[in-house]
């Protein structure tokens, strides 16, 4: 395993047991998630209604019931890629219980780096009619089938840069970056 990989990582990735963990975190992409979300605050008052009223049992109940509905509202999301087995997952996060199905790294041939633009209209009111903001993407490639897995997405490029070639060297896939020659040097 490369070492350098924990040094760059910050959050995002960590290492552990040969294990890269690229947390996508909270999603709150749940269906009726705001709904869910004020029955999670109704279940916290009464959590707290309950224990300062001394009824220990309901307070237990309130309390499991608004971690489960805390856990389902947050919807956590992330890679895992294992280095010593060559398998990777998409996992989704319930509790503390990560769930996904684990796939061949081997079925991929390689890890790309690209660009997304984003152009967000600004208003009448200003100087010029909208902003740009750059994305760059770290996906797994199978070009042959078709399938791909998107890793990691980053404003930073030359962060993206390195993440994408540890992660490509820790798993042995070709890295290709397509961004590489339209990027100016600071």
């Amino acid at each position: 395993m490369n070492s350098s990989l924990a040094n760059t990582s910050s959050k995002l990735i960590t290492n552990r047991n040969n294990i890269i963990n690229i947390s996508k975190g909270p999603q709150f992409a749940t269906k009726g998630g705001a709904i869910l979300a004020m029955v999670f605050l109704m279940f916290l008052v009464l959590t707290i209604a309950c224990l300062l009223q001394a009824m220990y049992l309901l307070t237990l109940f309130f309390g499991i019931l608004s971690i489960i509905l805390f856990s389902i509202v947050i919807d956590v999301h992330g890679i895992e890629v294992n280095t010593c087995v060559h398998i990777i997952r998409d996992y989704k996060a319930f509790l503390w219980v990560r769930i996904g199905k684990w796939s061949n790294i081997n079925d991929f041939k390689s890890i790309h780096l690209t660009k997304k633009n984003v152009i967000i209209r600004t208003s009448d009111y200003s100087d010029h009619f909208s902003d740009t903001y750059h994305y760059f993407h770290i996906k797994l490639v199978d070009e042959l089938n078709k399938k791909e897995i998107f890793l990691a997405e980053y404003k930073n490029y030359y962060k993206a840069q390195k993440i994408s070639s540890d992660i490509a060297n820790a798993t042995g896939l070709e890295f290709r970056d397509y961004i590489k020659g339209t990027i100016k040097n600071r």
